[in-house]
């Protein structure tokens, strides 16, 4: 049984280690765009704790879902077509500048 005290706790969005660089190329209008749609997975308390991702413009914005912890980690920004879910030690060489 889930513990009541952690029931409630929002989640916490965080960017890994490996998408900061990727973070700091972008510009502050796509940042704040990313950072919107992240918190809004994190407002809605993701049932699934499965990597996902989505697209903004050419870019492909990979994240992965922590229901134990209550985190959304941004993983990777790529300019991948299409959307194709990655597991969350997986780092694509297709980077976004």
């Amino acid at each position: 049984m889930k513990s009541q005290r952690n029931m409630h706790r929002p989640f916490t969005v965080e960017i890994a280690a490996a998408a900061w660089s990727q973070v700091a190329r972008l510009s502050r209008e796509r940042y704040r765009a990313i950072q919107a749609r992240l918190e809004a997975v994190a407002a809605l308390g993701a049932l699934a704790e499965t990597p996902a991702c989505f697209q903004l413009e050419e870019l492909t914005i990979h994240y992965h879902v922590d229901t134990r912890r209550r985190l959304v980690s941004l993983l990777d920004i790529t300019r991948d077509k299409g959307c194709a879910a990655k597991s969350p030690g997986k780092v694509s060489t297709t980077r976004a500048s």
